[in-house]
């Protein structure tokens, strides 16, 4: 059984990775090309005021519409002693009905600073 050269092995698998690179690449332009031609994606963002303690809040989609995913961003300064924490960044629903679709992405904050900071939060949006 002949082996191959360690150079050869290693020039395959950098090729074999560079065509798989393509076809992640392209599968990800036309899974995109799909979703624009279904509808557009709108993403909604809004900012909220997360006191000391604790904030549970929620981004909501325009009406006919479902969130796919969402999150949020904190700017301000970053202390390792006192972060800001999220302990929830998951799809929500606004109705109480069983079978109600996902409509907003609802987030939960813990600020452990002695202040006040503001955060966006996101949710991104397509038709249903």
């Amino acid at each position: 059984m002949s082996r191959i050269p360690r150079v050869s092995r290693t020039a395959g698998l950098v090729a074999l990775g560079v065509l798989m690179g393509g076809v992640l690449a392209w599968s990800g332009v036309s899974a995109a090309h799909q979703l624009s031609g279904a509808g557009s994606v709108n993403v909604v963002t809004e900012s909220r005021s997360v006191p000391h303690g604790y904030l549970a809040t929620n981004v909501v989609c325009p009406k006919g519409q479902r969130a796919i995913s969402g999150g949020y961003a904190y700017h301000g300064d970053h202390d390792l002693a006192n972060p800001v924490i999220v302990e929830v960044s998951a799809p929500g629903r606004t109705s109480d009905q069983k079978n109600a679709v996902y409509d907003s992405w609802d987030l939960f904050f813990l600020n452990g600073k002695n202040k006040k900071i503001t955060v966006e939060v996101h949710v991104v949006c397509t038709p249903i």
